[in-house]
C-alpha cells in the first residue's frame, strides 16, 4: 500500500512539475519577446516569427519546443492538442481578384480541391535542402501552391508532362489526347498522369485546371491524370545565375527552370510508380504505346538488367524510362548541374560520367588523334549499353514554338505535314510599304504585311530598311515582328531595331524594341508613342544570312491579339 501511495505520490509531483515548468517555457518565451498564441503549433510559431522576419526568435522557440517534447517524452504526459491542422496547408494569402472570382465561379468542382493541398511525404528528401539551399528560406517551399491527386500510389507507370504558359499556342491538350486515346481500359489502371504546371499564377492553374477537367472528367474523377503546381518559393534567384554554354541570360533562366521542374516532377514520382516516363506538353504518340514499352523493357531487363534509362524517342528529354528507385541518383545529380546546361544535355552527362573513362595518356600526336577516335567510339558504345534504344520511336515532337518565347522548333516527323511558314494576321491598311532590301521571288514585303506569304529578302546590310507608312495618324497598342521560320531558322533579323514616327513633333524615328536573340521583336507601345505616322524596321550592321519574315502584326487598341 505504501509502495503504491509512493508511485502515486511521483505520478502527481511529475504531472505538477511537467505543468509549473511547461508555464515557464511559455513565460520564457514570452520574456524574449515573441508572442505566440497558445493554440499556434510549434510550425506556426516558426511562421509567425519568420513572417516577422525574426529568425533567432524562431530560434528561440524551437530550443523551447524541443525541450518541452523531451519532457513530454520523458514523463509520458499527453501531449497538448493544436487546433490547426499540420497536414494542410493555410489557405494561401494575396489572391488577385480575377482568382478570386474564379474560385467562387468554381464552387462545387473538383478543380478547387487542390487549393487546400497537403504536404507531399516524399518530397522531404535530404538531398533537397542540403543542394538547393534556398529551400531553407521559406517552410512552405516544397509544398505545392497546387495538388489534384486522385490519391493513386504505386502505378506501372508514371507519365511526367511539365508545362508553362507559351508565348502563342499550347500543345498541351494535344498530347492530352493523344495519350488518353492511345491507352486501353486495362492500361488506365496501371497509370498516373501527372502534369506539372510551372507557373505562380493561380488565375492560370485555375483555368488551366479546369479545362483539363472538362475535357477529361473521368480521368481527373479516376485520377488517372493528376496536377501539380510547385511553390514560387521552390524556385531560386534565377536573375543571378552565372552564364554558362555562351547562352544569354534569357536563354539560362529558361533551361534553368525547365530542369527545376523536370526535379520536382521526377522527386515527386520516386514513390508514385515502378516507372517513370519523361515527356514533354508537345508530343504525341502512337496508338497502344504502353503495351509495346512493357514488353521491350522486360526483355531488355532479362538481357541487361543494369541499365540507366530505356529511350522509346531519340529526341531532347522526350520518350526516357526510368525505374523510379533509379531517378534519385539522377535527381541529385541534376540538382547539382541544374543550372550548368539543358535537361537532355545533363542526361547525356550523366551517363557520361556513369560509364565513360576520362583516362588520358601520353602519347605522340597522331597517336593521341587515334587513341581520342577510338576513346569516343568506345563511350558511345558504352552508354548504349546501359541506354537501350527501342527500334521505333513511340513519340513524337509537334511543338513549333518553345516554351521560351520567340524561340522556334523545326518538326522533324513527316506524318505531321508541312510545317506552317508564316503567320498571318489582318492589319490596318497601309498608304505605302517599301524596303531597300531584295525581296526573293514573290516573297514580298507587301505580301507578308497582307498576310498572303512570308517576305524573304537576300542578305540584309547596315542602314537597310523596311518602312510601313500610314495615311492618317494610327493608333497602335502592341506590334509583333518575327522573323525566321522551322525550315530556315538562322534566315533572322541580327542587329535589328523597331522604330515609330510619332504623328506630331519633329520627324525623327524613336527606337521602341530590338530583335532578340531568336529574331523576335514583340511588345506592348508606350502610351507617348502610340499615335504614329509611320513603322520602320532598320537593320544596324551586315549579316552573312539572308533574313525572312514570317509574321507581321500591328495590333490597334480596339483588338485583341489574333
Amino acid at each position: 500500500m505504501s509502495l503504491m501511495c509512493a508511485f502515486f505520490t511521483i505520478l502527481v509531483l511529475a504531472s505538477a512539475s511537467y505543468y509549473v515548468c511547461k508555464r515557464s517555457l511559455r513565460e520564457c518565451a514570452a520574456t524574449l519577446g515573441v508572442h505566440s498564441p497558445p493554440d499556434y503549433s510549434p510550425s506556426q510559431r516558426i511562421v509567425h516569427a519568420h513572417s516577422a522576419q525574426n529568425e533567432s526568435m524562431a530560434k528561440k522557440i524551437t530550443s523551447l519546443e524541443e525541450k518541452l517534447n523531451n519532457f513530454e517524452v520523458r514523463y509520458r504526459v499527453k501531449p497538448v492538442t493544436y487546433n490547426f491542422p499540420k497536414e494542410t496547408a493555410p489557405y494561401p494569402p494575396g489572391y488577385s481578384e480575377e482568382a478570386m472570382n474564379m474560385i467562387h465561379n468554381l464552387t462545387g468542382t473538383r478543380v478547387l480541391n487542390g487549393l487546400q493541398p497537403r504536404y507531399i511525404h516524399r518530397m522531404q528528401l535530404p538531398f533537397l535542402v542540403q543542394i538547393l539551399t534556398h529551400l531553407l528560406n521559406d517552410p512552405f517551399s516544397l509544398w505545392p501552391l497546387y495538388h489534384l491527386s486522385g490519391a493513386r500510389h504505386y502505378m506501372d507507370f508514371v507519365i511526367g508532362i511539365p508545362t508553362v504558359k507559351r508565348d502563342k499556342q499550347t500543345y498541351l491538350f494535344t498530347t492530352l489526347t493523344y495519350l488518353i486515346k492511345a491507352l486501353s481500359a486495362e492500361d488506365k489502371r496501371s497509370v498516373v498522369i501527372v502534369i506539372l504546371v510551372g507557373e505562380p499564377d493561380v488565375t492560370y492553374i485555375l483555368k488551366l485546371a479546369r479545362q483539363i477537367e472538362i475535357m477529361f472528367p473521368r480521368e481527373i474523377s479516376d485520377g488517372v491524370i493528376e496536377i501539380l503546381a510547385p511553390s514560387p518559393a521552390y524556385y531560386p534567384e534565377l536573375e543571378d545565375l552565372c552564364p554558362t554554354l555562351g547562352d544569354s541570360p534569357k536563354r539560362a533562366m529558361w533551361r534553368t527552370k525547365q530542369n527545376l521542374d523536370n526535379i520536382y516532377l521526377m522527386a515527386y514520382a520516386i514513390s508514385k510508380g515502378v516507372y517513370y516516363l519523361m515527356l514533354e506538353d508537345d508530343v504525341t504518340t502512337k496508338k497502344d504505346f504502353l503495351p509495346e514499352m512493357k514488353g521491350y523493357i522486360k526483355t531488355t531487363t532479362e538481357k541487361t538488367p543494369h541499365w540507366i534509362f530505356i529511350e522509346f524517342c531519340q529526341v531532347g528529354a522526350i520518350g526516357k524510362v526510368f525505374r523510379t528507385r533509379d531517378l534519385l541518383p539522377f535527381v541529385t545529380y541534376s540538382q547539382i548541374f541544374y543550372s550548368n546546361m539543358p535537361i537532355d544535355w545533363l542526361l547525356e552527362s550523366y551517363l557520361a560520367d556513369r560509364v565513360c573513362s576520362i583516362d588520358k595518356k601520353s602519347l605522340c600526336p597522331a597517336a593521341a588523334k587515334k587513341y581520342k577516335r577510338l576513346e569516343k567510339k568506345s563511350c558511345a558504345e558504352s552508354k548504349l549499353r546501359v541506354r537501350p534504344r527501342y527500334k521505333v520511336s513511340l513519340f513524337q515532337h509537334i511543338g513549333v514554338y518553345s516554351s521560351l518565347q520567340g524561340k522556334i522548333q523545326k518538326v522533324q516527323d513527316p506524318q505531321f505535314g508541312k510545317v506552317q511558314s508564316y503567320f498571318p494576321h489582318q492589319n490596318p491598311p497601309a498608304q505605302k510599304i517599301t524596303t531597300t532590301i531584295e525581296d526573293y521571288y514573290q516573297h514580298s514585303i507587301q505580301n507578308a504585311y497582307e498576310g498572303i506569304d512570308f517576305f524573304w529578302g537576300k542578305k540584309p546590310k547596315k542602314g537597310d530598311t523596311l518602312e510601313f507608312w500610314y495615311g492618317r495618324p494610327l493608333q497602335i497598342k502592341r506590334v509583333t515582328f518575327r522573323s525566321g521560320n522551322a525550315e530556315h531558322i538562322t534566315d533572322q533579323f541580327y542587329n535589328t531595331v523597331v522604330e515609330v514616327l510619332p504623328a506630331f513633333g519633329d520627324n525623327n524615328f524613336t527606337t521602341i524594341l530590338h530583335f532578340d536573340e531568336f529574331g523576335l521583336a514583340d511588345g506592348d507601345v508606350e502610351e507617348e508613342f502610340s499615335l504614329v505616322k509611320a513603322i520602320r524596321l532598320r537593320v544596324n550592321a551586315d549579316s552573312k544570312y539572308w533574313v525572312i519574315l514570317s509574321e507581321i502584326y500591328i495590333q490597334t487598341p480596339d483588338e485583341k491579339k489574333t
